[in-house]
């Protein structure tokens, strides 16, 4: 034991002497232990915020929710939601003591807002004296108002959610102008109150919610779209529940006859009800967060290793410099294993304080996490001093300090006191190829380990180890023979700039691994950036500069097309139009040929070998005629072969195809396509019904066209005109305008009251929304490649302060033979801005050729993969750079200055 306190007192005096070399290995650990509990406990923040308590969560033991399939010819199925004796059926378990209580609730798909041009902000339909069972519906305006009381008292009352209220500027007591997408009838309903975004049963929304009763949807709703699609169901226990799960979805079970095109029969089994528990609800949601924890846990370790290598570089100078000290203790009687062992603990030293502060660090940048992150899920997160996250960075700060710090450690226990004593050698003994692998093996090992204990995988922990360490060790060896070739290049800038050079290419493993944290860094930041650059300008491109249009409107239920096209044109500031349909169809013909023996041609002939994924199921695009033109949502598209559709060709069967699924099918003008809606997408038809539904037509191809504005698939490549659409059955009409952005609300408004049935999208207003969340998403990443980033500049500042105590006798000759403080500074600034400029200009340079590369992939697949179109800016790029260059001269100043600033005199007398 006596021993033992000799070997803490000797470590804890060595980490109080070394200062300077300290403080940075001190700060090394502490990035990388921030960085850990930072992310751990927004972990632990979202999974208590999103999951917490099931039930509240769920809001109700029981979930159940109707199936919508619609082609079981049983008339309990025909509704959108629950019949009345279904619902009927919650009474009879409420009777029979089964359940305590049952609460409808409906999402308003259809529900139109006036003003409101993004879309439909997502409303729900409730029983305001049941709902919700479970958990709390928290209102911020009135202040102290009750959700139920609100809307009880209130029957043509309305409760906002805060996102929709902050987006629109609402007030209390003011209407709100709302309508049915399937009727049109609208009616004025009065907002209430302001609730938060986190609602029992209800997931988030980016546009916004609105909650209103079910008095109030009556009044302008449908009796389809009225008719609830969720019950959710209270029991006494959570055994109960696990019981009844089975009971309701057994009494949901049934089997009907179906009909198939060929005249033929078959039974099909369906299921009225799909039931879920709170607890199937939560861990469903925990599977999701845990896909994403390994990932944010990587960055942490990460951050820790760049630490790691800090603790390596201090104590192998710490040791360098201490030969000779270590000589005459062991001359003393110091063994071998001890020597070992106290600087061992002194490596772990370093490491608790290095945890300690890092802890602190890392629960105030928890903060700043949880804020981008409240951005991500649109909902404030719980946020609290969670004890794990505070003892996962203490040991793993401490263990990663030591085990890093064990290869110095037993550097130190080689030396020889006879060798350094007779020759007061500073050099430090070498450990021995085997010896090295094998303690590279066990860091390894451990911090595999380590990991595995952190993410509750151990063999993914040592994957990602041993991971780490091949990437690392290539890219090192990569980067090691980078700095020794610009070792070699001509130094055209004066002699501080030459000695610059020959020190940056002096420690070359060193050099190397420093760039290598700078290349990840600024990759991972540029990569970020450059992308979301590049995504809001292929959606500029695609919804602003090729579709020629600034509004998209889509209405889901029939509607008098000569009467919407007739509005359109009394629009203030109407300049173009275009509407358009689209409907489902399966091929059944080509050229008389059947499906089947046509596809098998194709794959004896290689033509299925395409990147397009050949299929019978297929949808048809209708375009409509305006003024006497014809115009398409794709875009400009140039005419490969044949001719466009024509003014003439409203009533004829004609269709023109894009030059890709024209070559993957193998057709060509004059080929002639075949096609029927039932069993569209592999689905029956009732029975008894099918000769009604199965609607067939036949297409000639007219014309073959380039791909136009595929990046998003506003049309079908198969194109026809509209009528040809209406025929088969189309439902849905898109319209596509051009108004002049000066009259575009005025416009908006008058068509919104024209035609209420229209979902209306202002592209304008759309591309600032995606924007916004795009900026909200990528914050998080971005925050992450810069804390990786800040990490290299700790390591930076680490390397500097260590090369300047390893060139303090350069310093002090120069110095002593006439050069300024100011050249020798120079000198070093010039040193570090190389290694910024090549850490920085390697990781732009590799995050452009990745974005490239996948850019040109996506567009030889035809934007499957996305299509983003990547339009770097230099401008950027070279920001980036400069960043990289300007993050090692500030962390070379705070680190170099005292250096250059000391005396020769005092130098070279102890030197």
């Amino acid at each position: 034991m006596k021993r033992l306190g000799f070997y803490f007192k000797y470590a804890w005096r060595s980490v109080l002497r070394g200062k300077s070399r300290s403080f940075f290995a001190i700060l090394c650990v502490a990035v990388g232990v921030a960085a850990l509990v930072a992310i751990q406990v927004l972990e632990q923040s979202i999974n208590d915020t999103l999951i917490g308590d099931a039930k509240g969560r769920a809001a109700g033991d029981l979930i159940v929710t109707k199936n919508g399939n619609a082609d079981i010819n049983d008339t309990n199925m025909n509704t959108r939601g629950f019949s009345a004796d279904r619902l009927a059926y919650f009474d009879q378990l409420k009777s029979q003591g089964q359940i305590q209580d049952w609460t409808s609730f409906d999402y308003l798909s259809n529900v139109r807002v006036k003003g409101f041009f993004l879309g439909s902000p997502d409303f729900y339909m409730v029983d305001p004296a049941k709902y919700p069972l479970y958990g709390q519906f928290k209102i911020f305006q009135p202040a102290n108002g009750d959700f139920q009381q609100l809307l009880k008292n209130n029957p043509n009352g309305v409760i906002i959610g805060k996102t929709l209220w902050d987006k629109q500027h609402y007030q209390l007591g003011q209407e709100l102008t709302v309508a049915s997408g399937q009727t049109g009838k609208s009616v004025n309903l009065k907002i209430v109150g302001e609730t938060d975004v986190d609602v029992p049963g209800v997931q988030f929304s980016f546009l916004g919610t609105g909650f209103i009763s079910q008095q109030t949807g009556a009044q302008f709703l449908s009796q389809t779209e009225a008719a609830s699609t969720k019950v959710f169901v209270k029991t006494a226990t959570n055994e109960q529940a696990d019981k009844l799960k089975n009971v309701i979805q057994q009494a949901g079970e049934g089997q009907t006859t179906i009909s198939l095109p060929q005249g033929s029969t078959r039974i099909a089994y369906f299921n009225y009800y799909n039931v879920e528990t709170a607890t199937e609800v939560q861990a469903q949601l925990q599977e999701a967060l845990d896909q994403v924890k390994p990932l944010l846990t990587y960055v942490g370790l990460l951050s820790l290793l760049i630490g790691g290598i800090g603790v390596v570089n201090t104590m192998l100078v710490v040791i360098g410099r201490r030969t000779t000290e270590i000589a005459t203790v062991k001359a003393l009687g110091l063994k071998k294993w001890q020597t070992v062992l106290i600087f061992t603990i002194e490596a772990g030293c370093i490491g608790v304080i290095g945890s300690v502060v890092g802890i602190i660090l890392g629960e105030m940048l928890s903060l700043v996490f949880n804020r981008v992150a409240e951005g991500i899920f649109l909902r404030p997160l719980v946020w609290s001093l969670y004890p794990l996250p505070i003892l996962t960075g203490l040991i793993v700060g401490v263990v990663t300090a030591m085990v890093f710090g064990f290869l110095p450690s037993y550097a130190a226990g080689k030396v020889r006191p006879g060798v350094v004593l007779r020759l007061q050698s500073g050099a430090l003994p070498g450990v021995g190829g085997i010896a090295s692998v094998l303690i590279v093996l066990l860091m390894t090992t451990a911090l595999g380990l380590t990991a595995g204990l952190i993410t509750n995988n151990v063999l993914l922990g040592l994957a990602i180890s041993f991971g780490t360490l091949i990437a690392s060790l290539i890219l090192i060896g990569l980067l090691w023979v980078l700095v020794w070739l610009v070792g070699l290049l001509p130094a055209p800038l004066g002699p501080s700039f030459k000695m610059a050079m020959r020190s940056f290419s002096r420690h070359r493993g060193r050099t190397a691994t420093t760039v290598a944290v700078i290349v990840v860094g600024i990759f991972c930041v540029s990569f970020v950036v450059i992308l979301a650059e590049g995504i809001k300008e292929t959606f500029k491109e695609v919804f602003d500069v090729n579709l020629g249009y600034n509004v998209v409107a889509l209405n889901l239920v029939p509607t008098d097309r000569t009467k919407l096209q007739s509005s359109l044109a009394q629009l203030p500031g109407y300049q173009n139009g275009f509407v358009g349909n689209r409907q489902g169809v399966e091929i059944q013909q080509i050229n008389g040929q059947d499906w089947q023996a046509y596809y098998s041609k194709l794959q004896n002939s290689g033509g299925a070998q395409s990147r397009v994924d050949l299929s019978s199921d297929i949808q048809l695009s209708g375009r409509d005629f305006i003024n006497g033109q014809v115009a398409g949502a794709s875009g400009k598209q140039k005419v490969i072969n044949g001719r466009n559709l024509e003014p003439g060709d409203a009533d004829k069967k004609v269709m023109v195809v894009n030059l890709k699924q024209a070559t993957s099918y193998n057709l060509k003008v004059g080929d002639k396509l075949s096609v029927h809606t039932a069993a569209t997408f592999g689905r029956g038809v009732p029975s008894g019904t099918a000769a009604a539904n199965d609607k067939s037509d036949t297409f000639e191809i007219v014309g073959i066209l380039d791909n136009g504005n595929q990046t998003i698939s506003l049309e079908s490549p198969f194109i026809v005109p509209f009528q040809a659409t209406a025929a088969l059955g189309s439902q849905q009409t898109f319209v596509y305008l051009l108004i002049d952005r000066t009259q575009l609300t005025q416009a908006l408004n008058q068509l919104q009251t024209t035609q209420p049935t229209l979902f209306i999208l202002n592209i304008s207003d759309f591309i600032d929304e995606f924007s916004r969340l795009l900026d909200q998403f990528l914050a998080f990443p971005t925050m992450l490649s810069l804390l990786s980033l800040f990490s290299g500049a700790v390591l930076i500042a680490n390397n500097v302060a260590l090369a300047m105590l390893e060139r303090r006798t350069e310093i002090g000759v120069l110095k002593a033979i006439g050069a300024k403080q100011r050249r020798i500074m120079t000198m070093i600034l010039w040193e570090s801005s190389l290694t910024g400029f090549l850490g920085g200009l390697l990781g732009v340079g590799l995050a452009l050729l990745i974005l490239l590369v996948s850019g040109a992939v996506g567009s030889s697949t035809g934007g499957r993969n996305g299509g983003v179109t990547i339009n770097w800016s230099p401008l950027v790029a070279g920001l980036l750079v400069l960043m990289s260059i300007g993050l090692a001269v500030v962390a070379t100043i705070a680190s170099a200055w005292s250096a250059v600033r000391e005396k020769p005199l005092v130098v070279l007398r102890y030197e």
